[in-house]
């Protein structure tokens, strides 16, 4: 995936032609000697700002004789006033002179020549719940009453459209380099359907080297007052597409034949996705994709289903979105099988890359079987005993999962509105917002080890399970359903498996929480998304983003960050000072909120020594490297010392212990690093082997991976105090691996061997010496015949060598003495 700005990566960076004309203005404003039209941009530019109306006049509308249909906008159109247009011509000009179609004398002359209609300020800003709305706040003014009836019509009709665009007087050309003069504004009224309009915008944004902008708003809502000089102040007030997901309803009632089950069925059921199946059509949806094979019929451990036969038997239930399934999918138009990209609505010719500036096309939906398959797993999320397993009054069914890029579908399809032209069928009905689902472009934060270990919410094909637990169920969710991504882009997270019975569950909540029974998008998908994230560890951060440019909702993981193998932006870089900056304002403040300041004067504490146990401030203490307090060196919790140890062989262990179980249990897996069942025992047997003139290398070499185990959590407790954040790193990983292939060697060795690697070290009196075998595995010396190699120096797998101090490091700290020379 080379094209970043095609992904809903957080931080992407700007469009090419947004970056040339940054670096654009950069060099001129630099430049010591600038031409006569430089210095007419750099001391006359201004903003030039249309308003027009998408209000038609219906024929046979007496009110307005002569103007029906566009013909009434296009005289009235704000601009410099109001625009002059003589019917049937495409020209457009600023009124002059007096009489009807004059800059005075509009509406009459009762109270003398008055002034035509006109702006007199504008704003647009970011707003709404999500804090991504685009909102538009237009005031003008009207100096008589057939003024204001004219203006209220166009401009003050509540739902109705307005197109605002404005742009530069004068501005660079990013392929002439010269300075041009007022980009042309849109054929507005040769544009038939929002979607076409979109992509007119983003075409002239690009012609015009981003300095052409557009907003197409819906009116919110508007007052006028009358003031004492007999004028009318006018305010309209305009919000993006997107405005209409916090008060846009989806669980919207409907039939399927034969989807649902009869009353009789529904009474003592313990599945939402069964109980409340007749409650609206998303809820049919969900249940018949549950109920197909599950219910009354075969009982089922595990079932993949993508066959054309399953596909074609669901296509009703994505019916408006007119999607073909099975072996109909070519027959999709290129915006269905690409999900719905947010740039291909607003983007002409990306598809077909003939638009110069673009240099990627969007991929498809590569696997659109498995896109909107379905998985079967019997796995009791009720906790109870086995029931019979066709019985829905009773726990223990089957679970059914989709891709969350479906359930979107099936939400988009069973619960939004839609809209269409006079005279054209369903089959030409466009959602009134999209949502993109693409999933080879929307793509979240993952790491090696992360999994889903909460089933009755969904699961996930990462790339492996934690601890080295193997599991065909796994591999096979893996295989079918493509999440993970080896190329280091992040997961597919459209890809992730969704509980439908957990998903009518939500559902239902809603429902029940408010008084009319609604259930809107907003609450709805944010509880989806935020369920997942626990599911899976928390480690994402999701965020619905409503883009007003191309009227579709994303969806961001804000967590996303460059991880390895992903391609680093060239960052814009934006002077605030100096010769090159293009900054009209800035300003730069530097506070610490209350409850982040008490963490950090916990954590300012004696450098080298360190705050220990403290895990308040731990995330702080770097902030003081270099530096202690004099008088307060150390500062320790109440419980550092005296459970220290006990922490680390019990709590840890059983922490460890209970979550590999609890993996193997949910994905039927097999193997992984046993359990530590007690490391004192282990060192016991060591101990005697190592003051003993006869050595067990049969006990030695059953003690040993006990030992390994321990440091490895001794290491990790160790790596924690120093970064909070390291299990999410990379160096987890690595010290994973890396104990992985120790653990491996280990039981490969002869236990003959592996005690002559102890050499001098048997004068020690205790355990350390077999610790320190240990230590140097996991830091290894690379050097001793198949002896597993440091973990950092192996290329394109670990670390590099900057990380061998800070394990040496761990190693003493750990230990006491000096690392053991092996």
């Amino acid at each position: 995936m080379a094209d970043l700005d095609y992904t809903n990566i957080a931080g992407s960076p700007f469009q090419p032609y947004v970056a040339t004309q940054i670096e654009k203005r950069k060099a001129l404003l630099n430049n010591d000697y600038r031409s006569s039209s430089e210095l007419n941009w750099l001391s006359n530019k201004n903003v030039w700002i249309r308003v027009s109306s998408g209000a038609n006049v219906k024929y046979g509308n007496m009110s307005y004789q002569g103007l029906q249909g566009d013909e009434l906008s296009k005289k009235y159109i704000l601009q410099g006033g109001l625009l002059n247009h003589l019917p049937g011509a495409d020209i457009y000009s600023l009124r002059s002179g007096i009489g009807p179609d004059g800059a005075y004398g509009i509406g009459g002359t009762d109270f003398g020549l008055t002034p035509m209609p006109g702006m007199t300020n504008i704003s647009i800003k970011t707003g709404g719940k999500l804090g991504t709305l685009k909102e538009t706040t237009i005031d003008f003014v009207c100096h008589n009453m057939e003024q204001l009836n004219i203006m209220e019509a166009l401009y003050m009709k509540l739902g109705f459209g307005l197109l605002v665009e404005w742009g530069h007087t004068y501005y660079i050309d990013n392929k002439t380099e010269k300075i041009e003069n007022v980009p042309q504004p849109l054929p507005f009224y040769g544009i038939h359907t929002k979607e076409e309009l979109m992509g007119a915008i983003t075409t002239h944004r690009k012609l015009h080297s981003g300095n052409y902008d557009a907003s197409w708003g819906t009116i919110k809502n508007f007052t006028y007052s009358l003031s004492k000089n007999g004028t009318f102040k006018c305010q309209v007030q305009l919000v993006g597409a997107g405005d209409i997901l916090e008060s846009l309803k989806i669980n919207i009632s409907g039939d399927y034949s034969g989807s649902a089950p009869t009353d009789s069925e529904l009474s003592g059921s313990v599945y939402p996705v069964v109980s409340d199946s007749n409650k609206s059509m998303l809820n049919k949806a969900l249940y018949y994709i549950y109920s197909k094979d599950v219910i009354n019929g075969e009982n089922i451990s595990f079932k993949i289903e993508t066959t054309p036969e399953y596909l074609s038997s669901i296509e009703p239930f994505l019916g408006n979105l007119n999607y073909w399934l099975g072996d109909s999918w070519e027959n999709n138009t290129e915006l269905e099988r690409k999900g719905y990209h947010y740039r291909l609505i607003n983007e002409p010719g990306i598809h077909d890359n003939t638009d110069g500036d673009i240099d990627t096309k969007v991929p498809p939906i590569l696997y659109p079987s498995s896109f909107f398959g379905r998985l079967i797993m019997d796995y009791e999320v009720s906790g109870e005993e086995e029931a019979n397993t066709t019985d829905i009054t009773k726990p223990g069914l089957a679970q059914v999962y989709i891709t969350l890029g479906h359930l979107l579908l099936l939400i988009m399809s069973n619960g939004m509105l839609f809209q269409r032209n006079d005279g054209e069928g369903q089959d030409k009905q466009r959602p009134y917002i999209y949502v993109d689902v693409n999933p080879e472009t929307n793509r979240c934060y993952t790491f090696q080890n992360h999994c889903s270990l909460d089933p009755s919410i969904c699961l996930i094909g990462s790339a492996q399970l934690p601890f080295g637990i193997t599991s065909q169920t796994f591999e096979d969710i893996k295989t079918n359903f493509n999440w993970f991504d080896n190329d280091g882009t992040g997961g597919r997270f459209m890809y992730t498996m969704v509980n439908v019975n957990w998903v009518a569950g939500i559902i239902k909540k809603w429902s029940a929480n408010d008084t009319k029974g609604n259930v809107y998008f907003v609450d709805l998908v944010k509880d989806i998304l935020d369920g997942i994230s626990k599911a899976c560890g928390g480690y994402n951060e999701f965020r619905i983003v409503p883009d007003d440019d191309s009227r579709c909702v994303r969806i961001l993981d804000d967590r996303r960050t460059t991880g390895p193998g992903m391609l680093i932006p060239n960052y814009t870089e934006i002077p605030v000072l100096g010769k090159k900056s293009i900054v009209y304002d800035f300003s730069y403040t530097s506070k610490i909120a209350p409850n982040t300041a008490a963490m950090i004067v916990v954590a300012a504490q004696a450098q080298p020594y360190g705050v220990q146990g403290t895990e308040n401030a731990l995330a702080f203490s770097h902030l003081n490297k270099g530096l202690y307090n004099r008088l307060d060196t150390v500062v320790v919790d109440s419980g550092t010392e005296s459970n220290k140890e006990a922490n680390i062989n019990s709590n840890v262990i059983e922490r460890y212990v209970e979550l590999r179980d609890f993996i193997k249990e949910i994905y039927n897996g097999e193997g992984g690093a046993d359990a530590i069942s007690d490391p004192k025992e282990a060192n016991k047997i060591l101990d005697q082997n190592e003051t003993s003139s006869s050595v067990n290398a049969t006990l030695v070499k059953e003690a040993l991976p006990t030992a390994l185990k321990t440091l490895y959590f001794e290491l990790i407790d160790e790596a924690t105090k120093i970064d909070p954040n390291f299990a999410n790193t990379e160096y987890a990983t690595a010290l994973q691996n890396s104990y992985n292939e120790s653990l491996k060697w280990l039981q490969n060795s002869k236990a003959e061997d592996l005690v002559s690697r102890l050499g001098n070290n048997k004068t020690l009196s205790d355990s350390k010496s077999y610790k320190y075998l240990v230590a140097d595995l996991i830091s290894g010396p690379g050097s001793v015949g198949n002896y597993p190699n440091r973990f950092y120096k192996s290329p394109n797998k670990y670390f590099d060598s900057d990380i061998e101090n800070a394990w040496e490091a761990y190693i003493d700290k750990i230990f006491v003495n000096s690392k053991s020379n092996f």
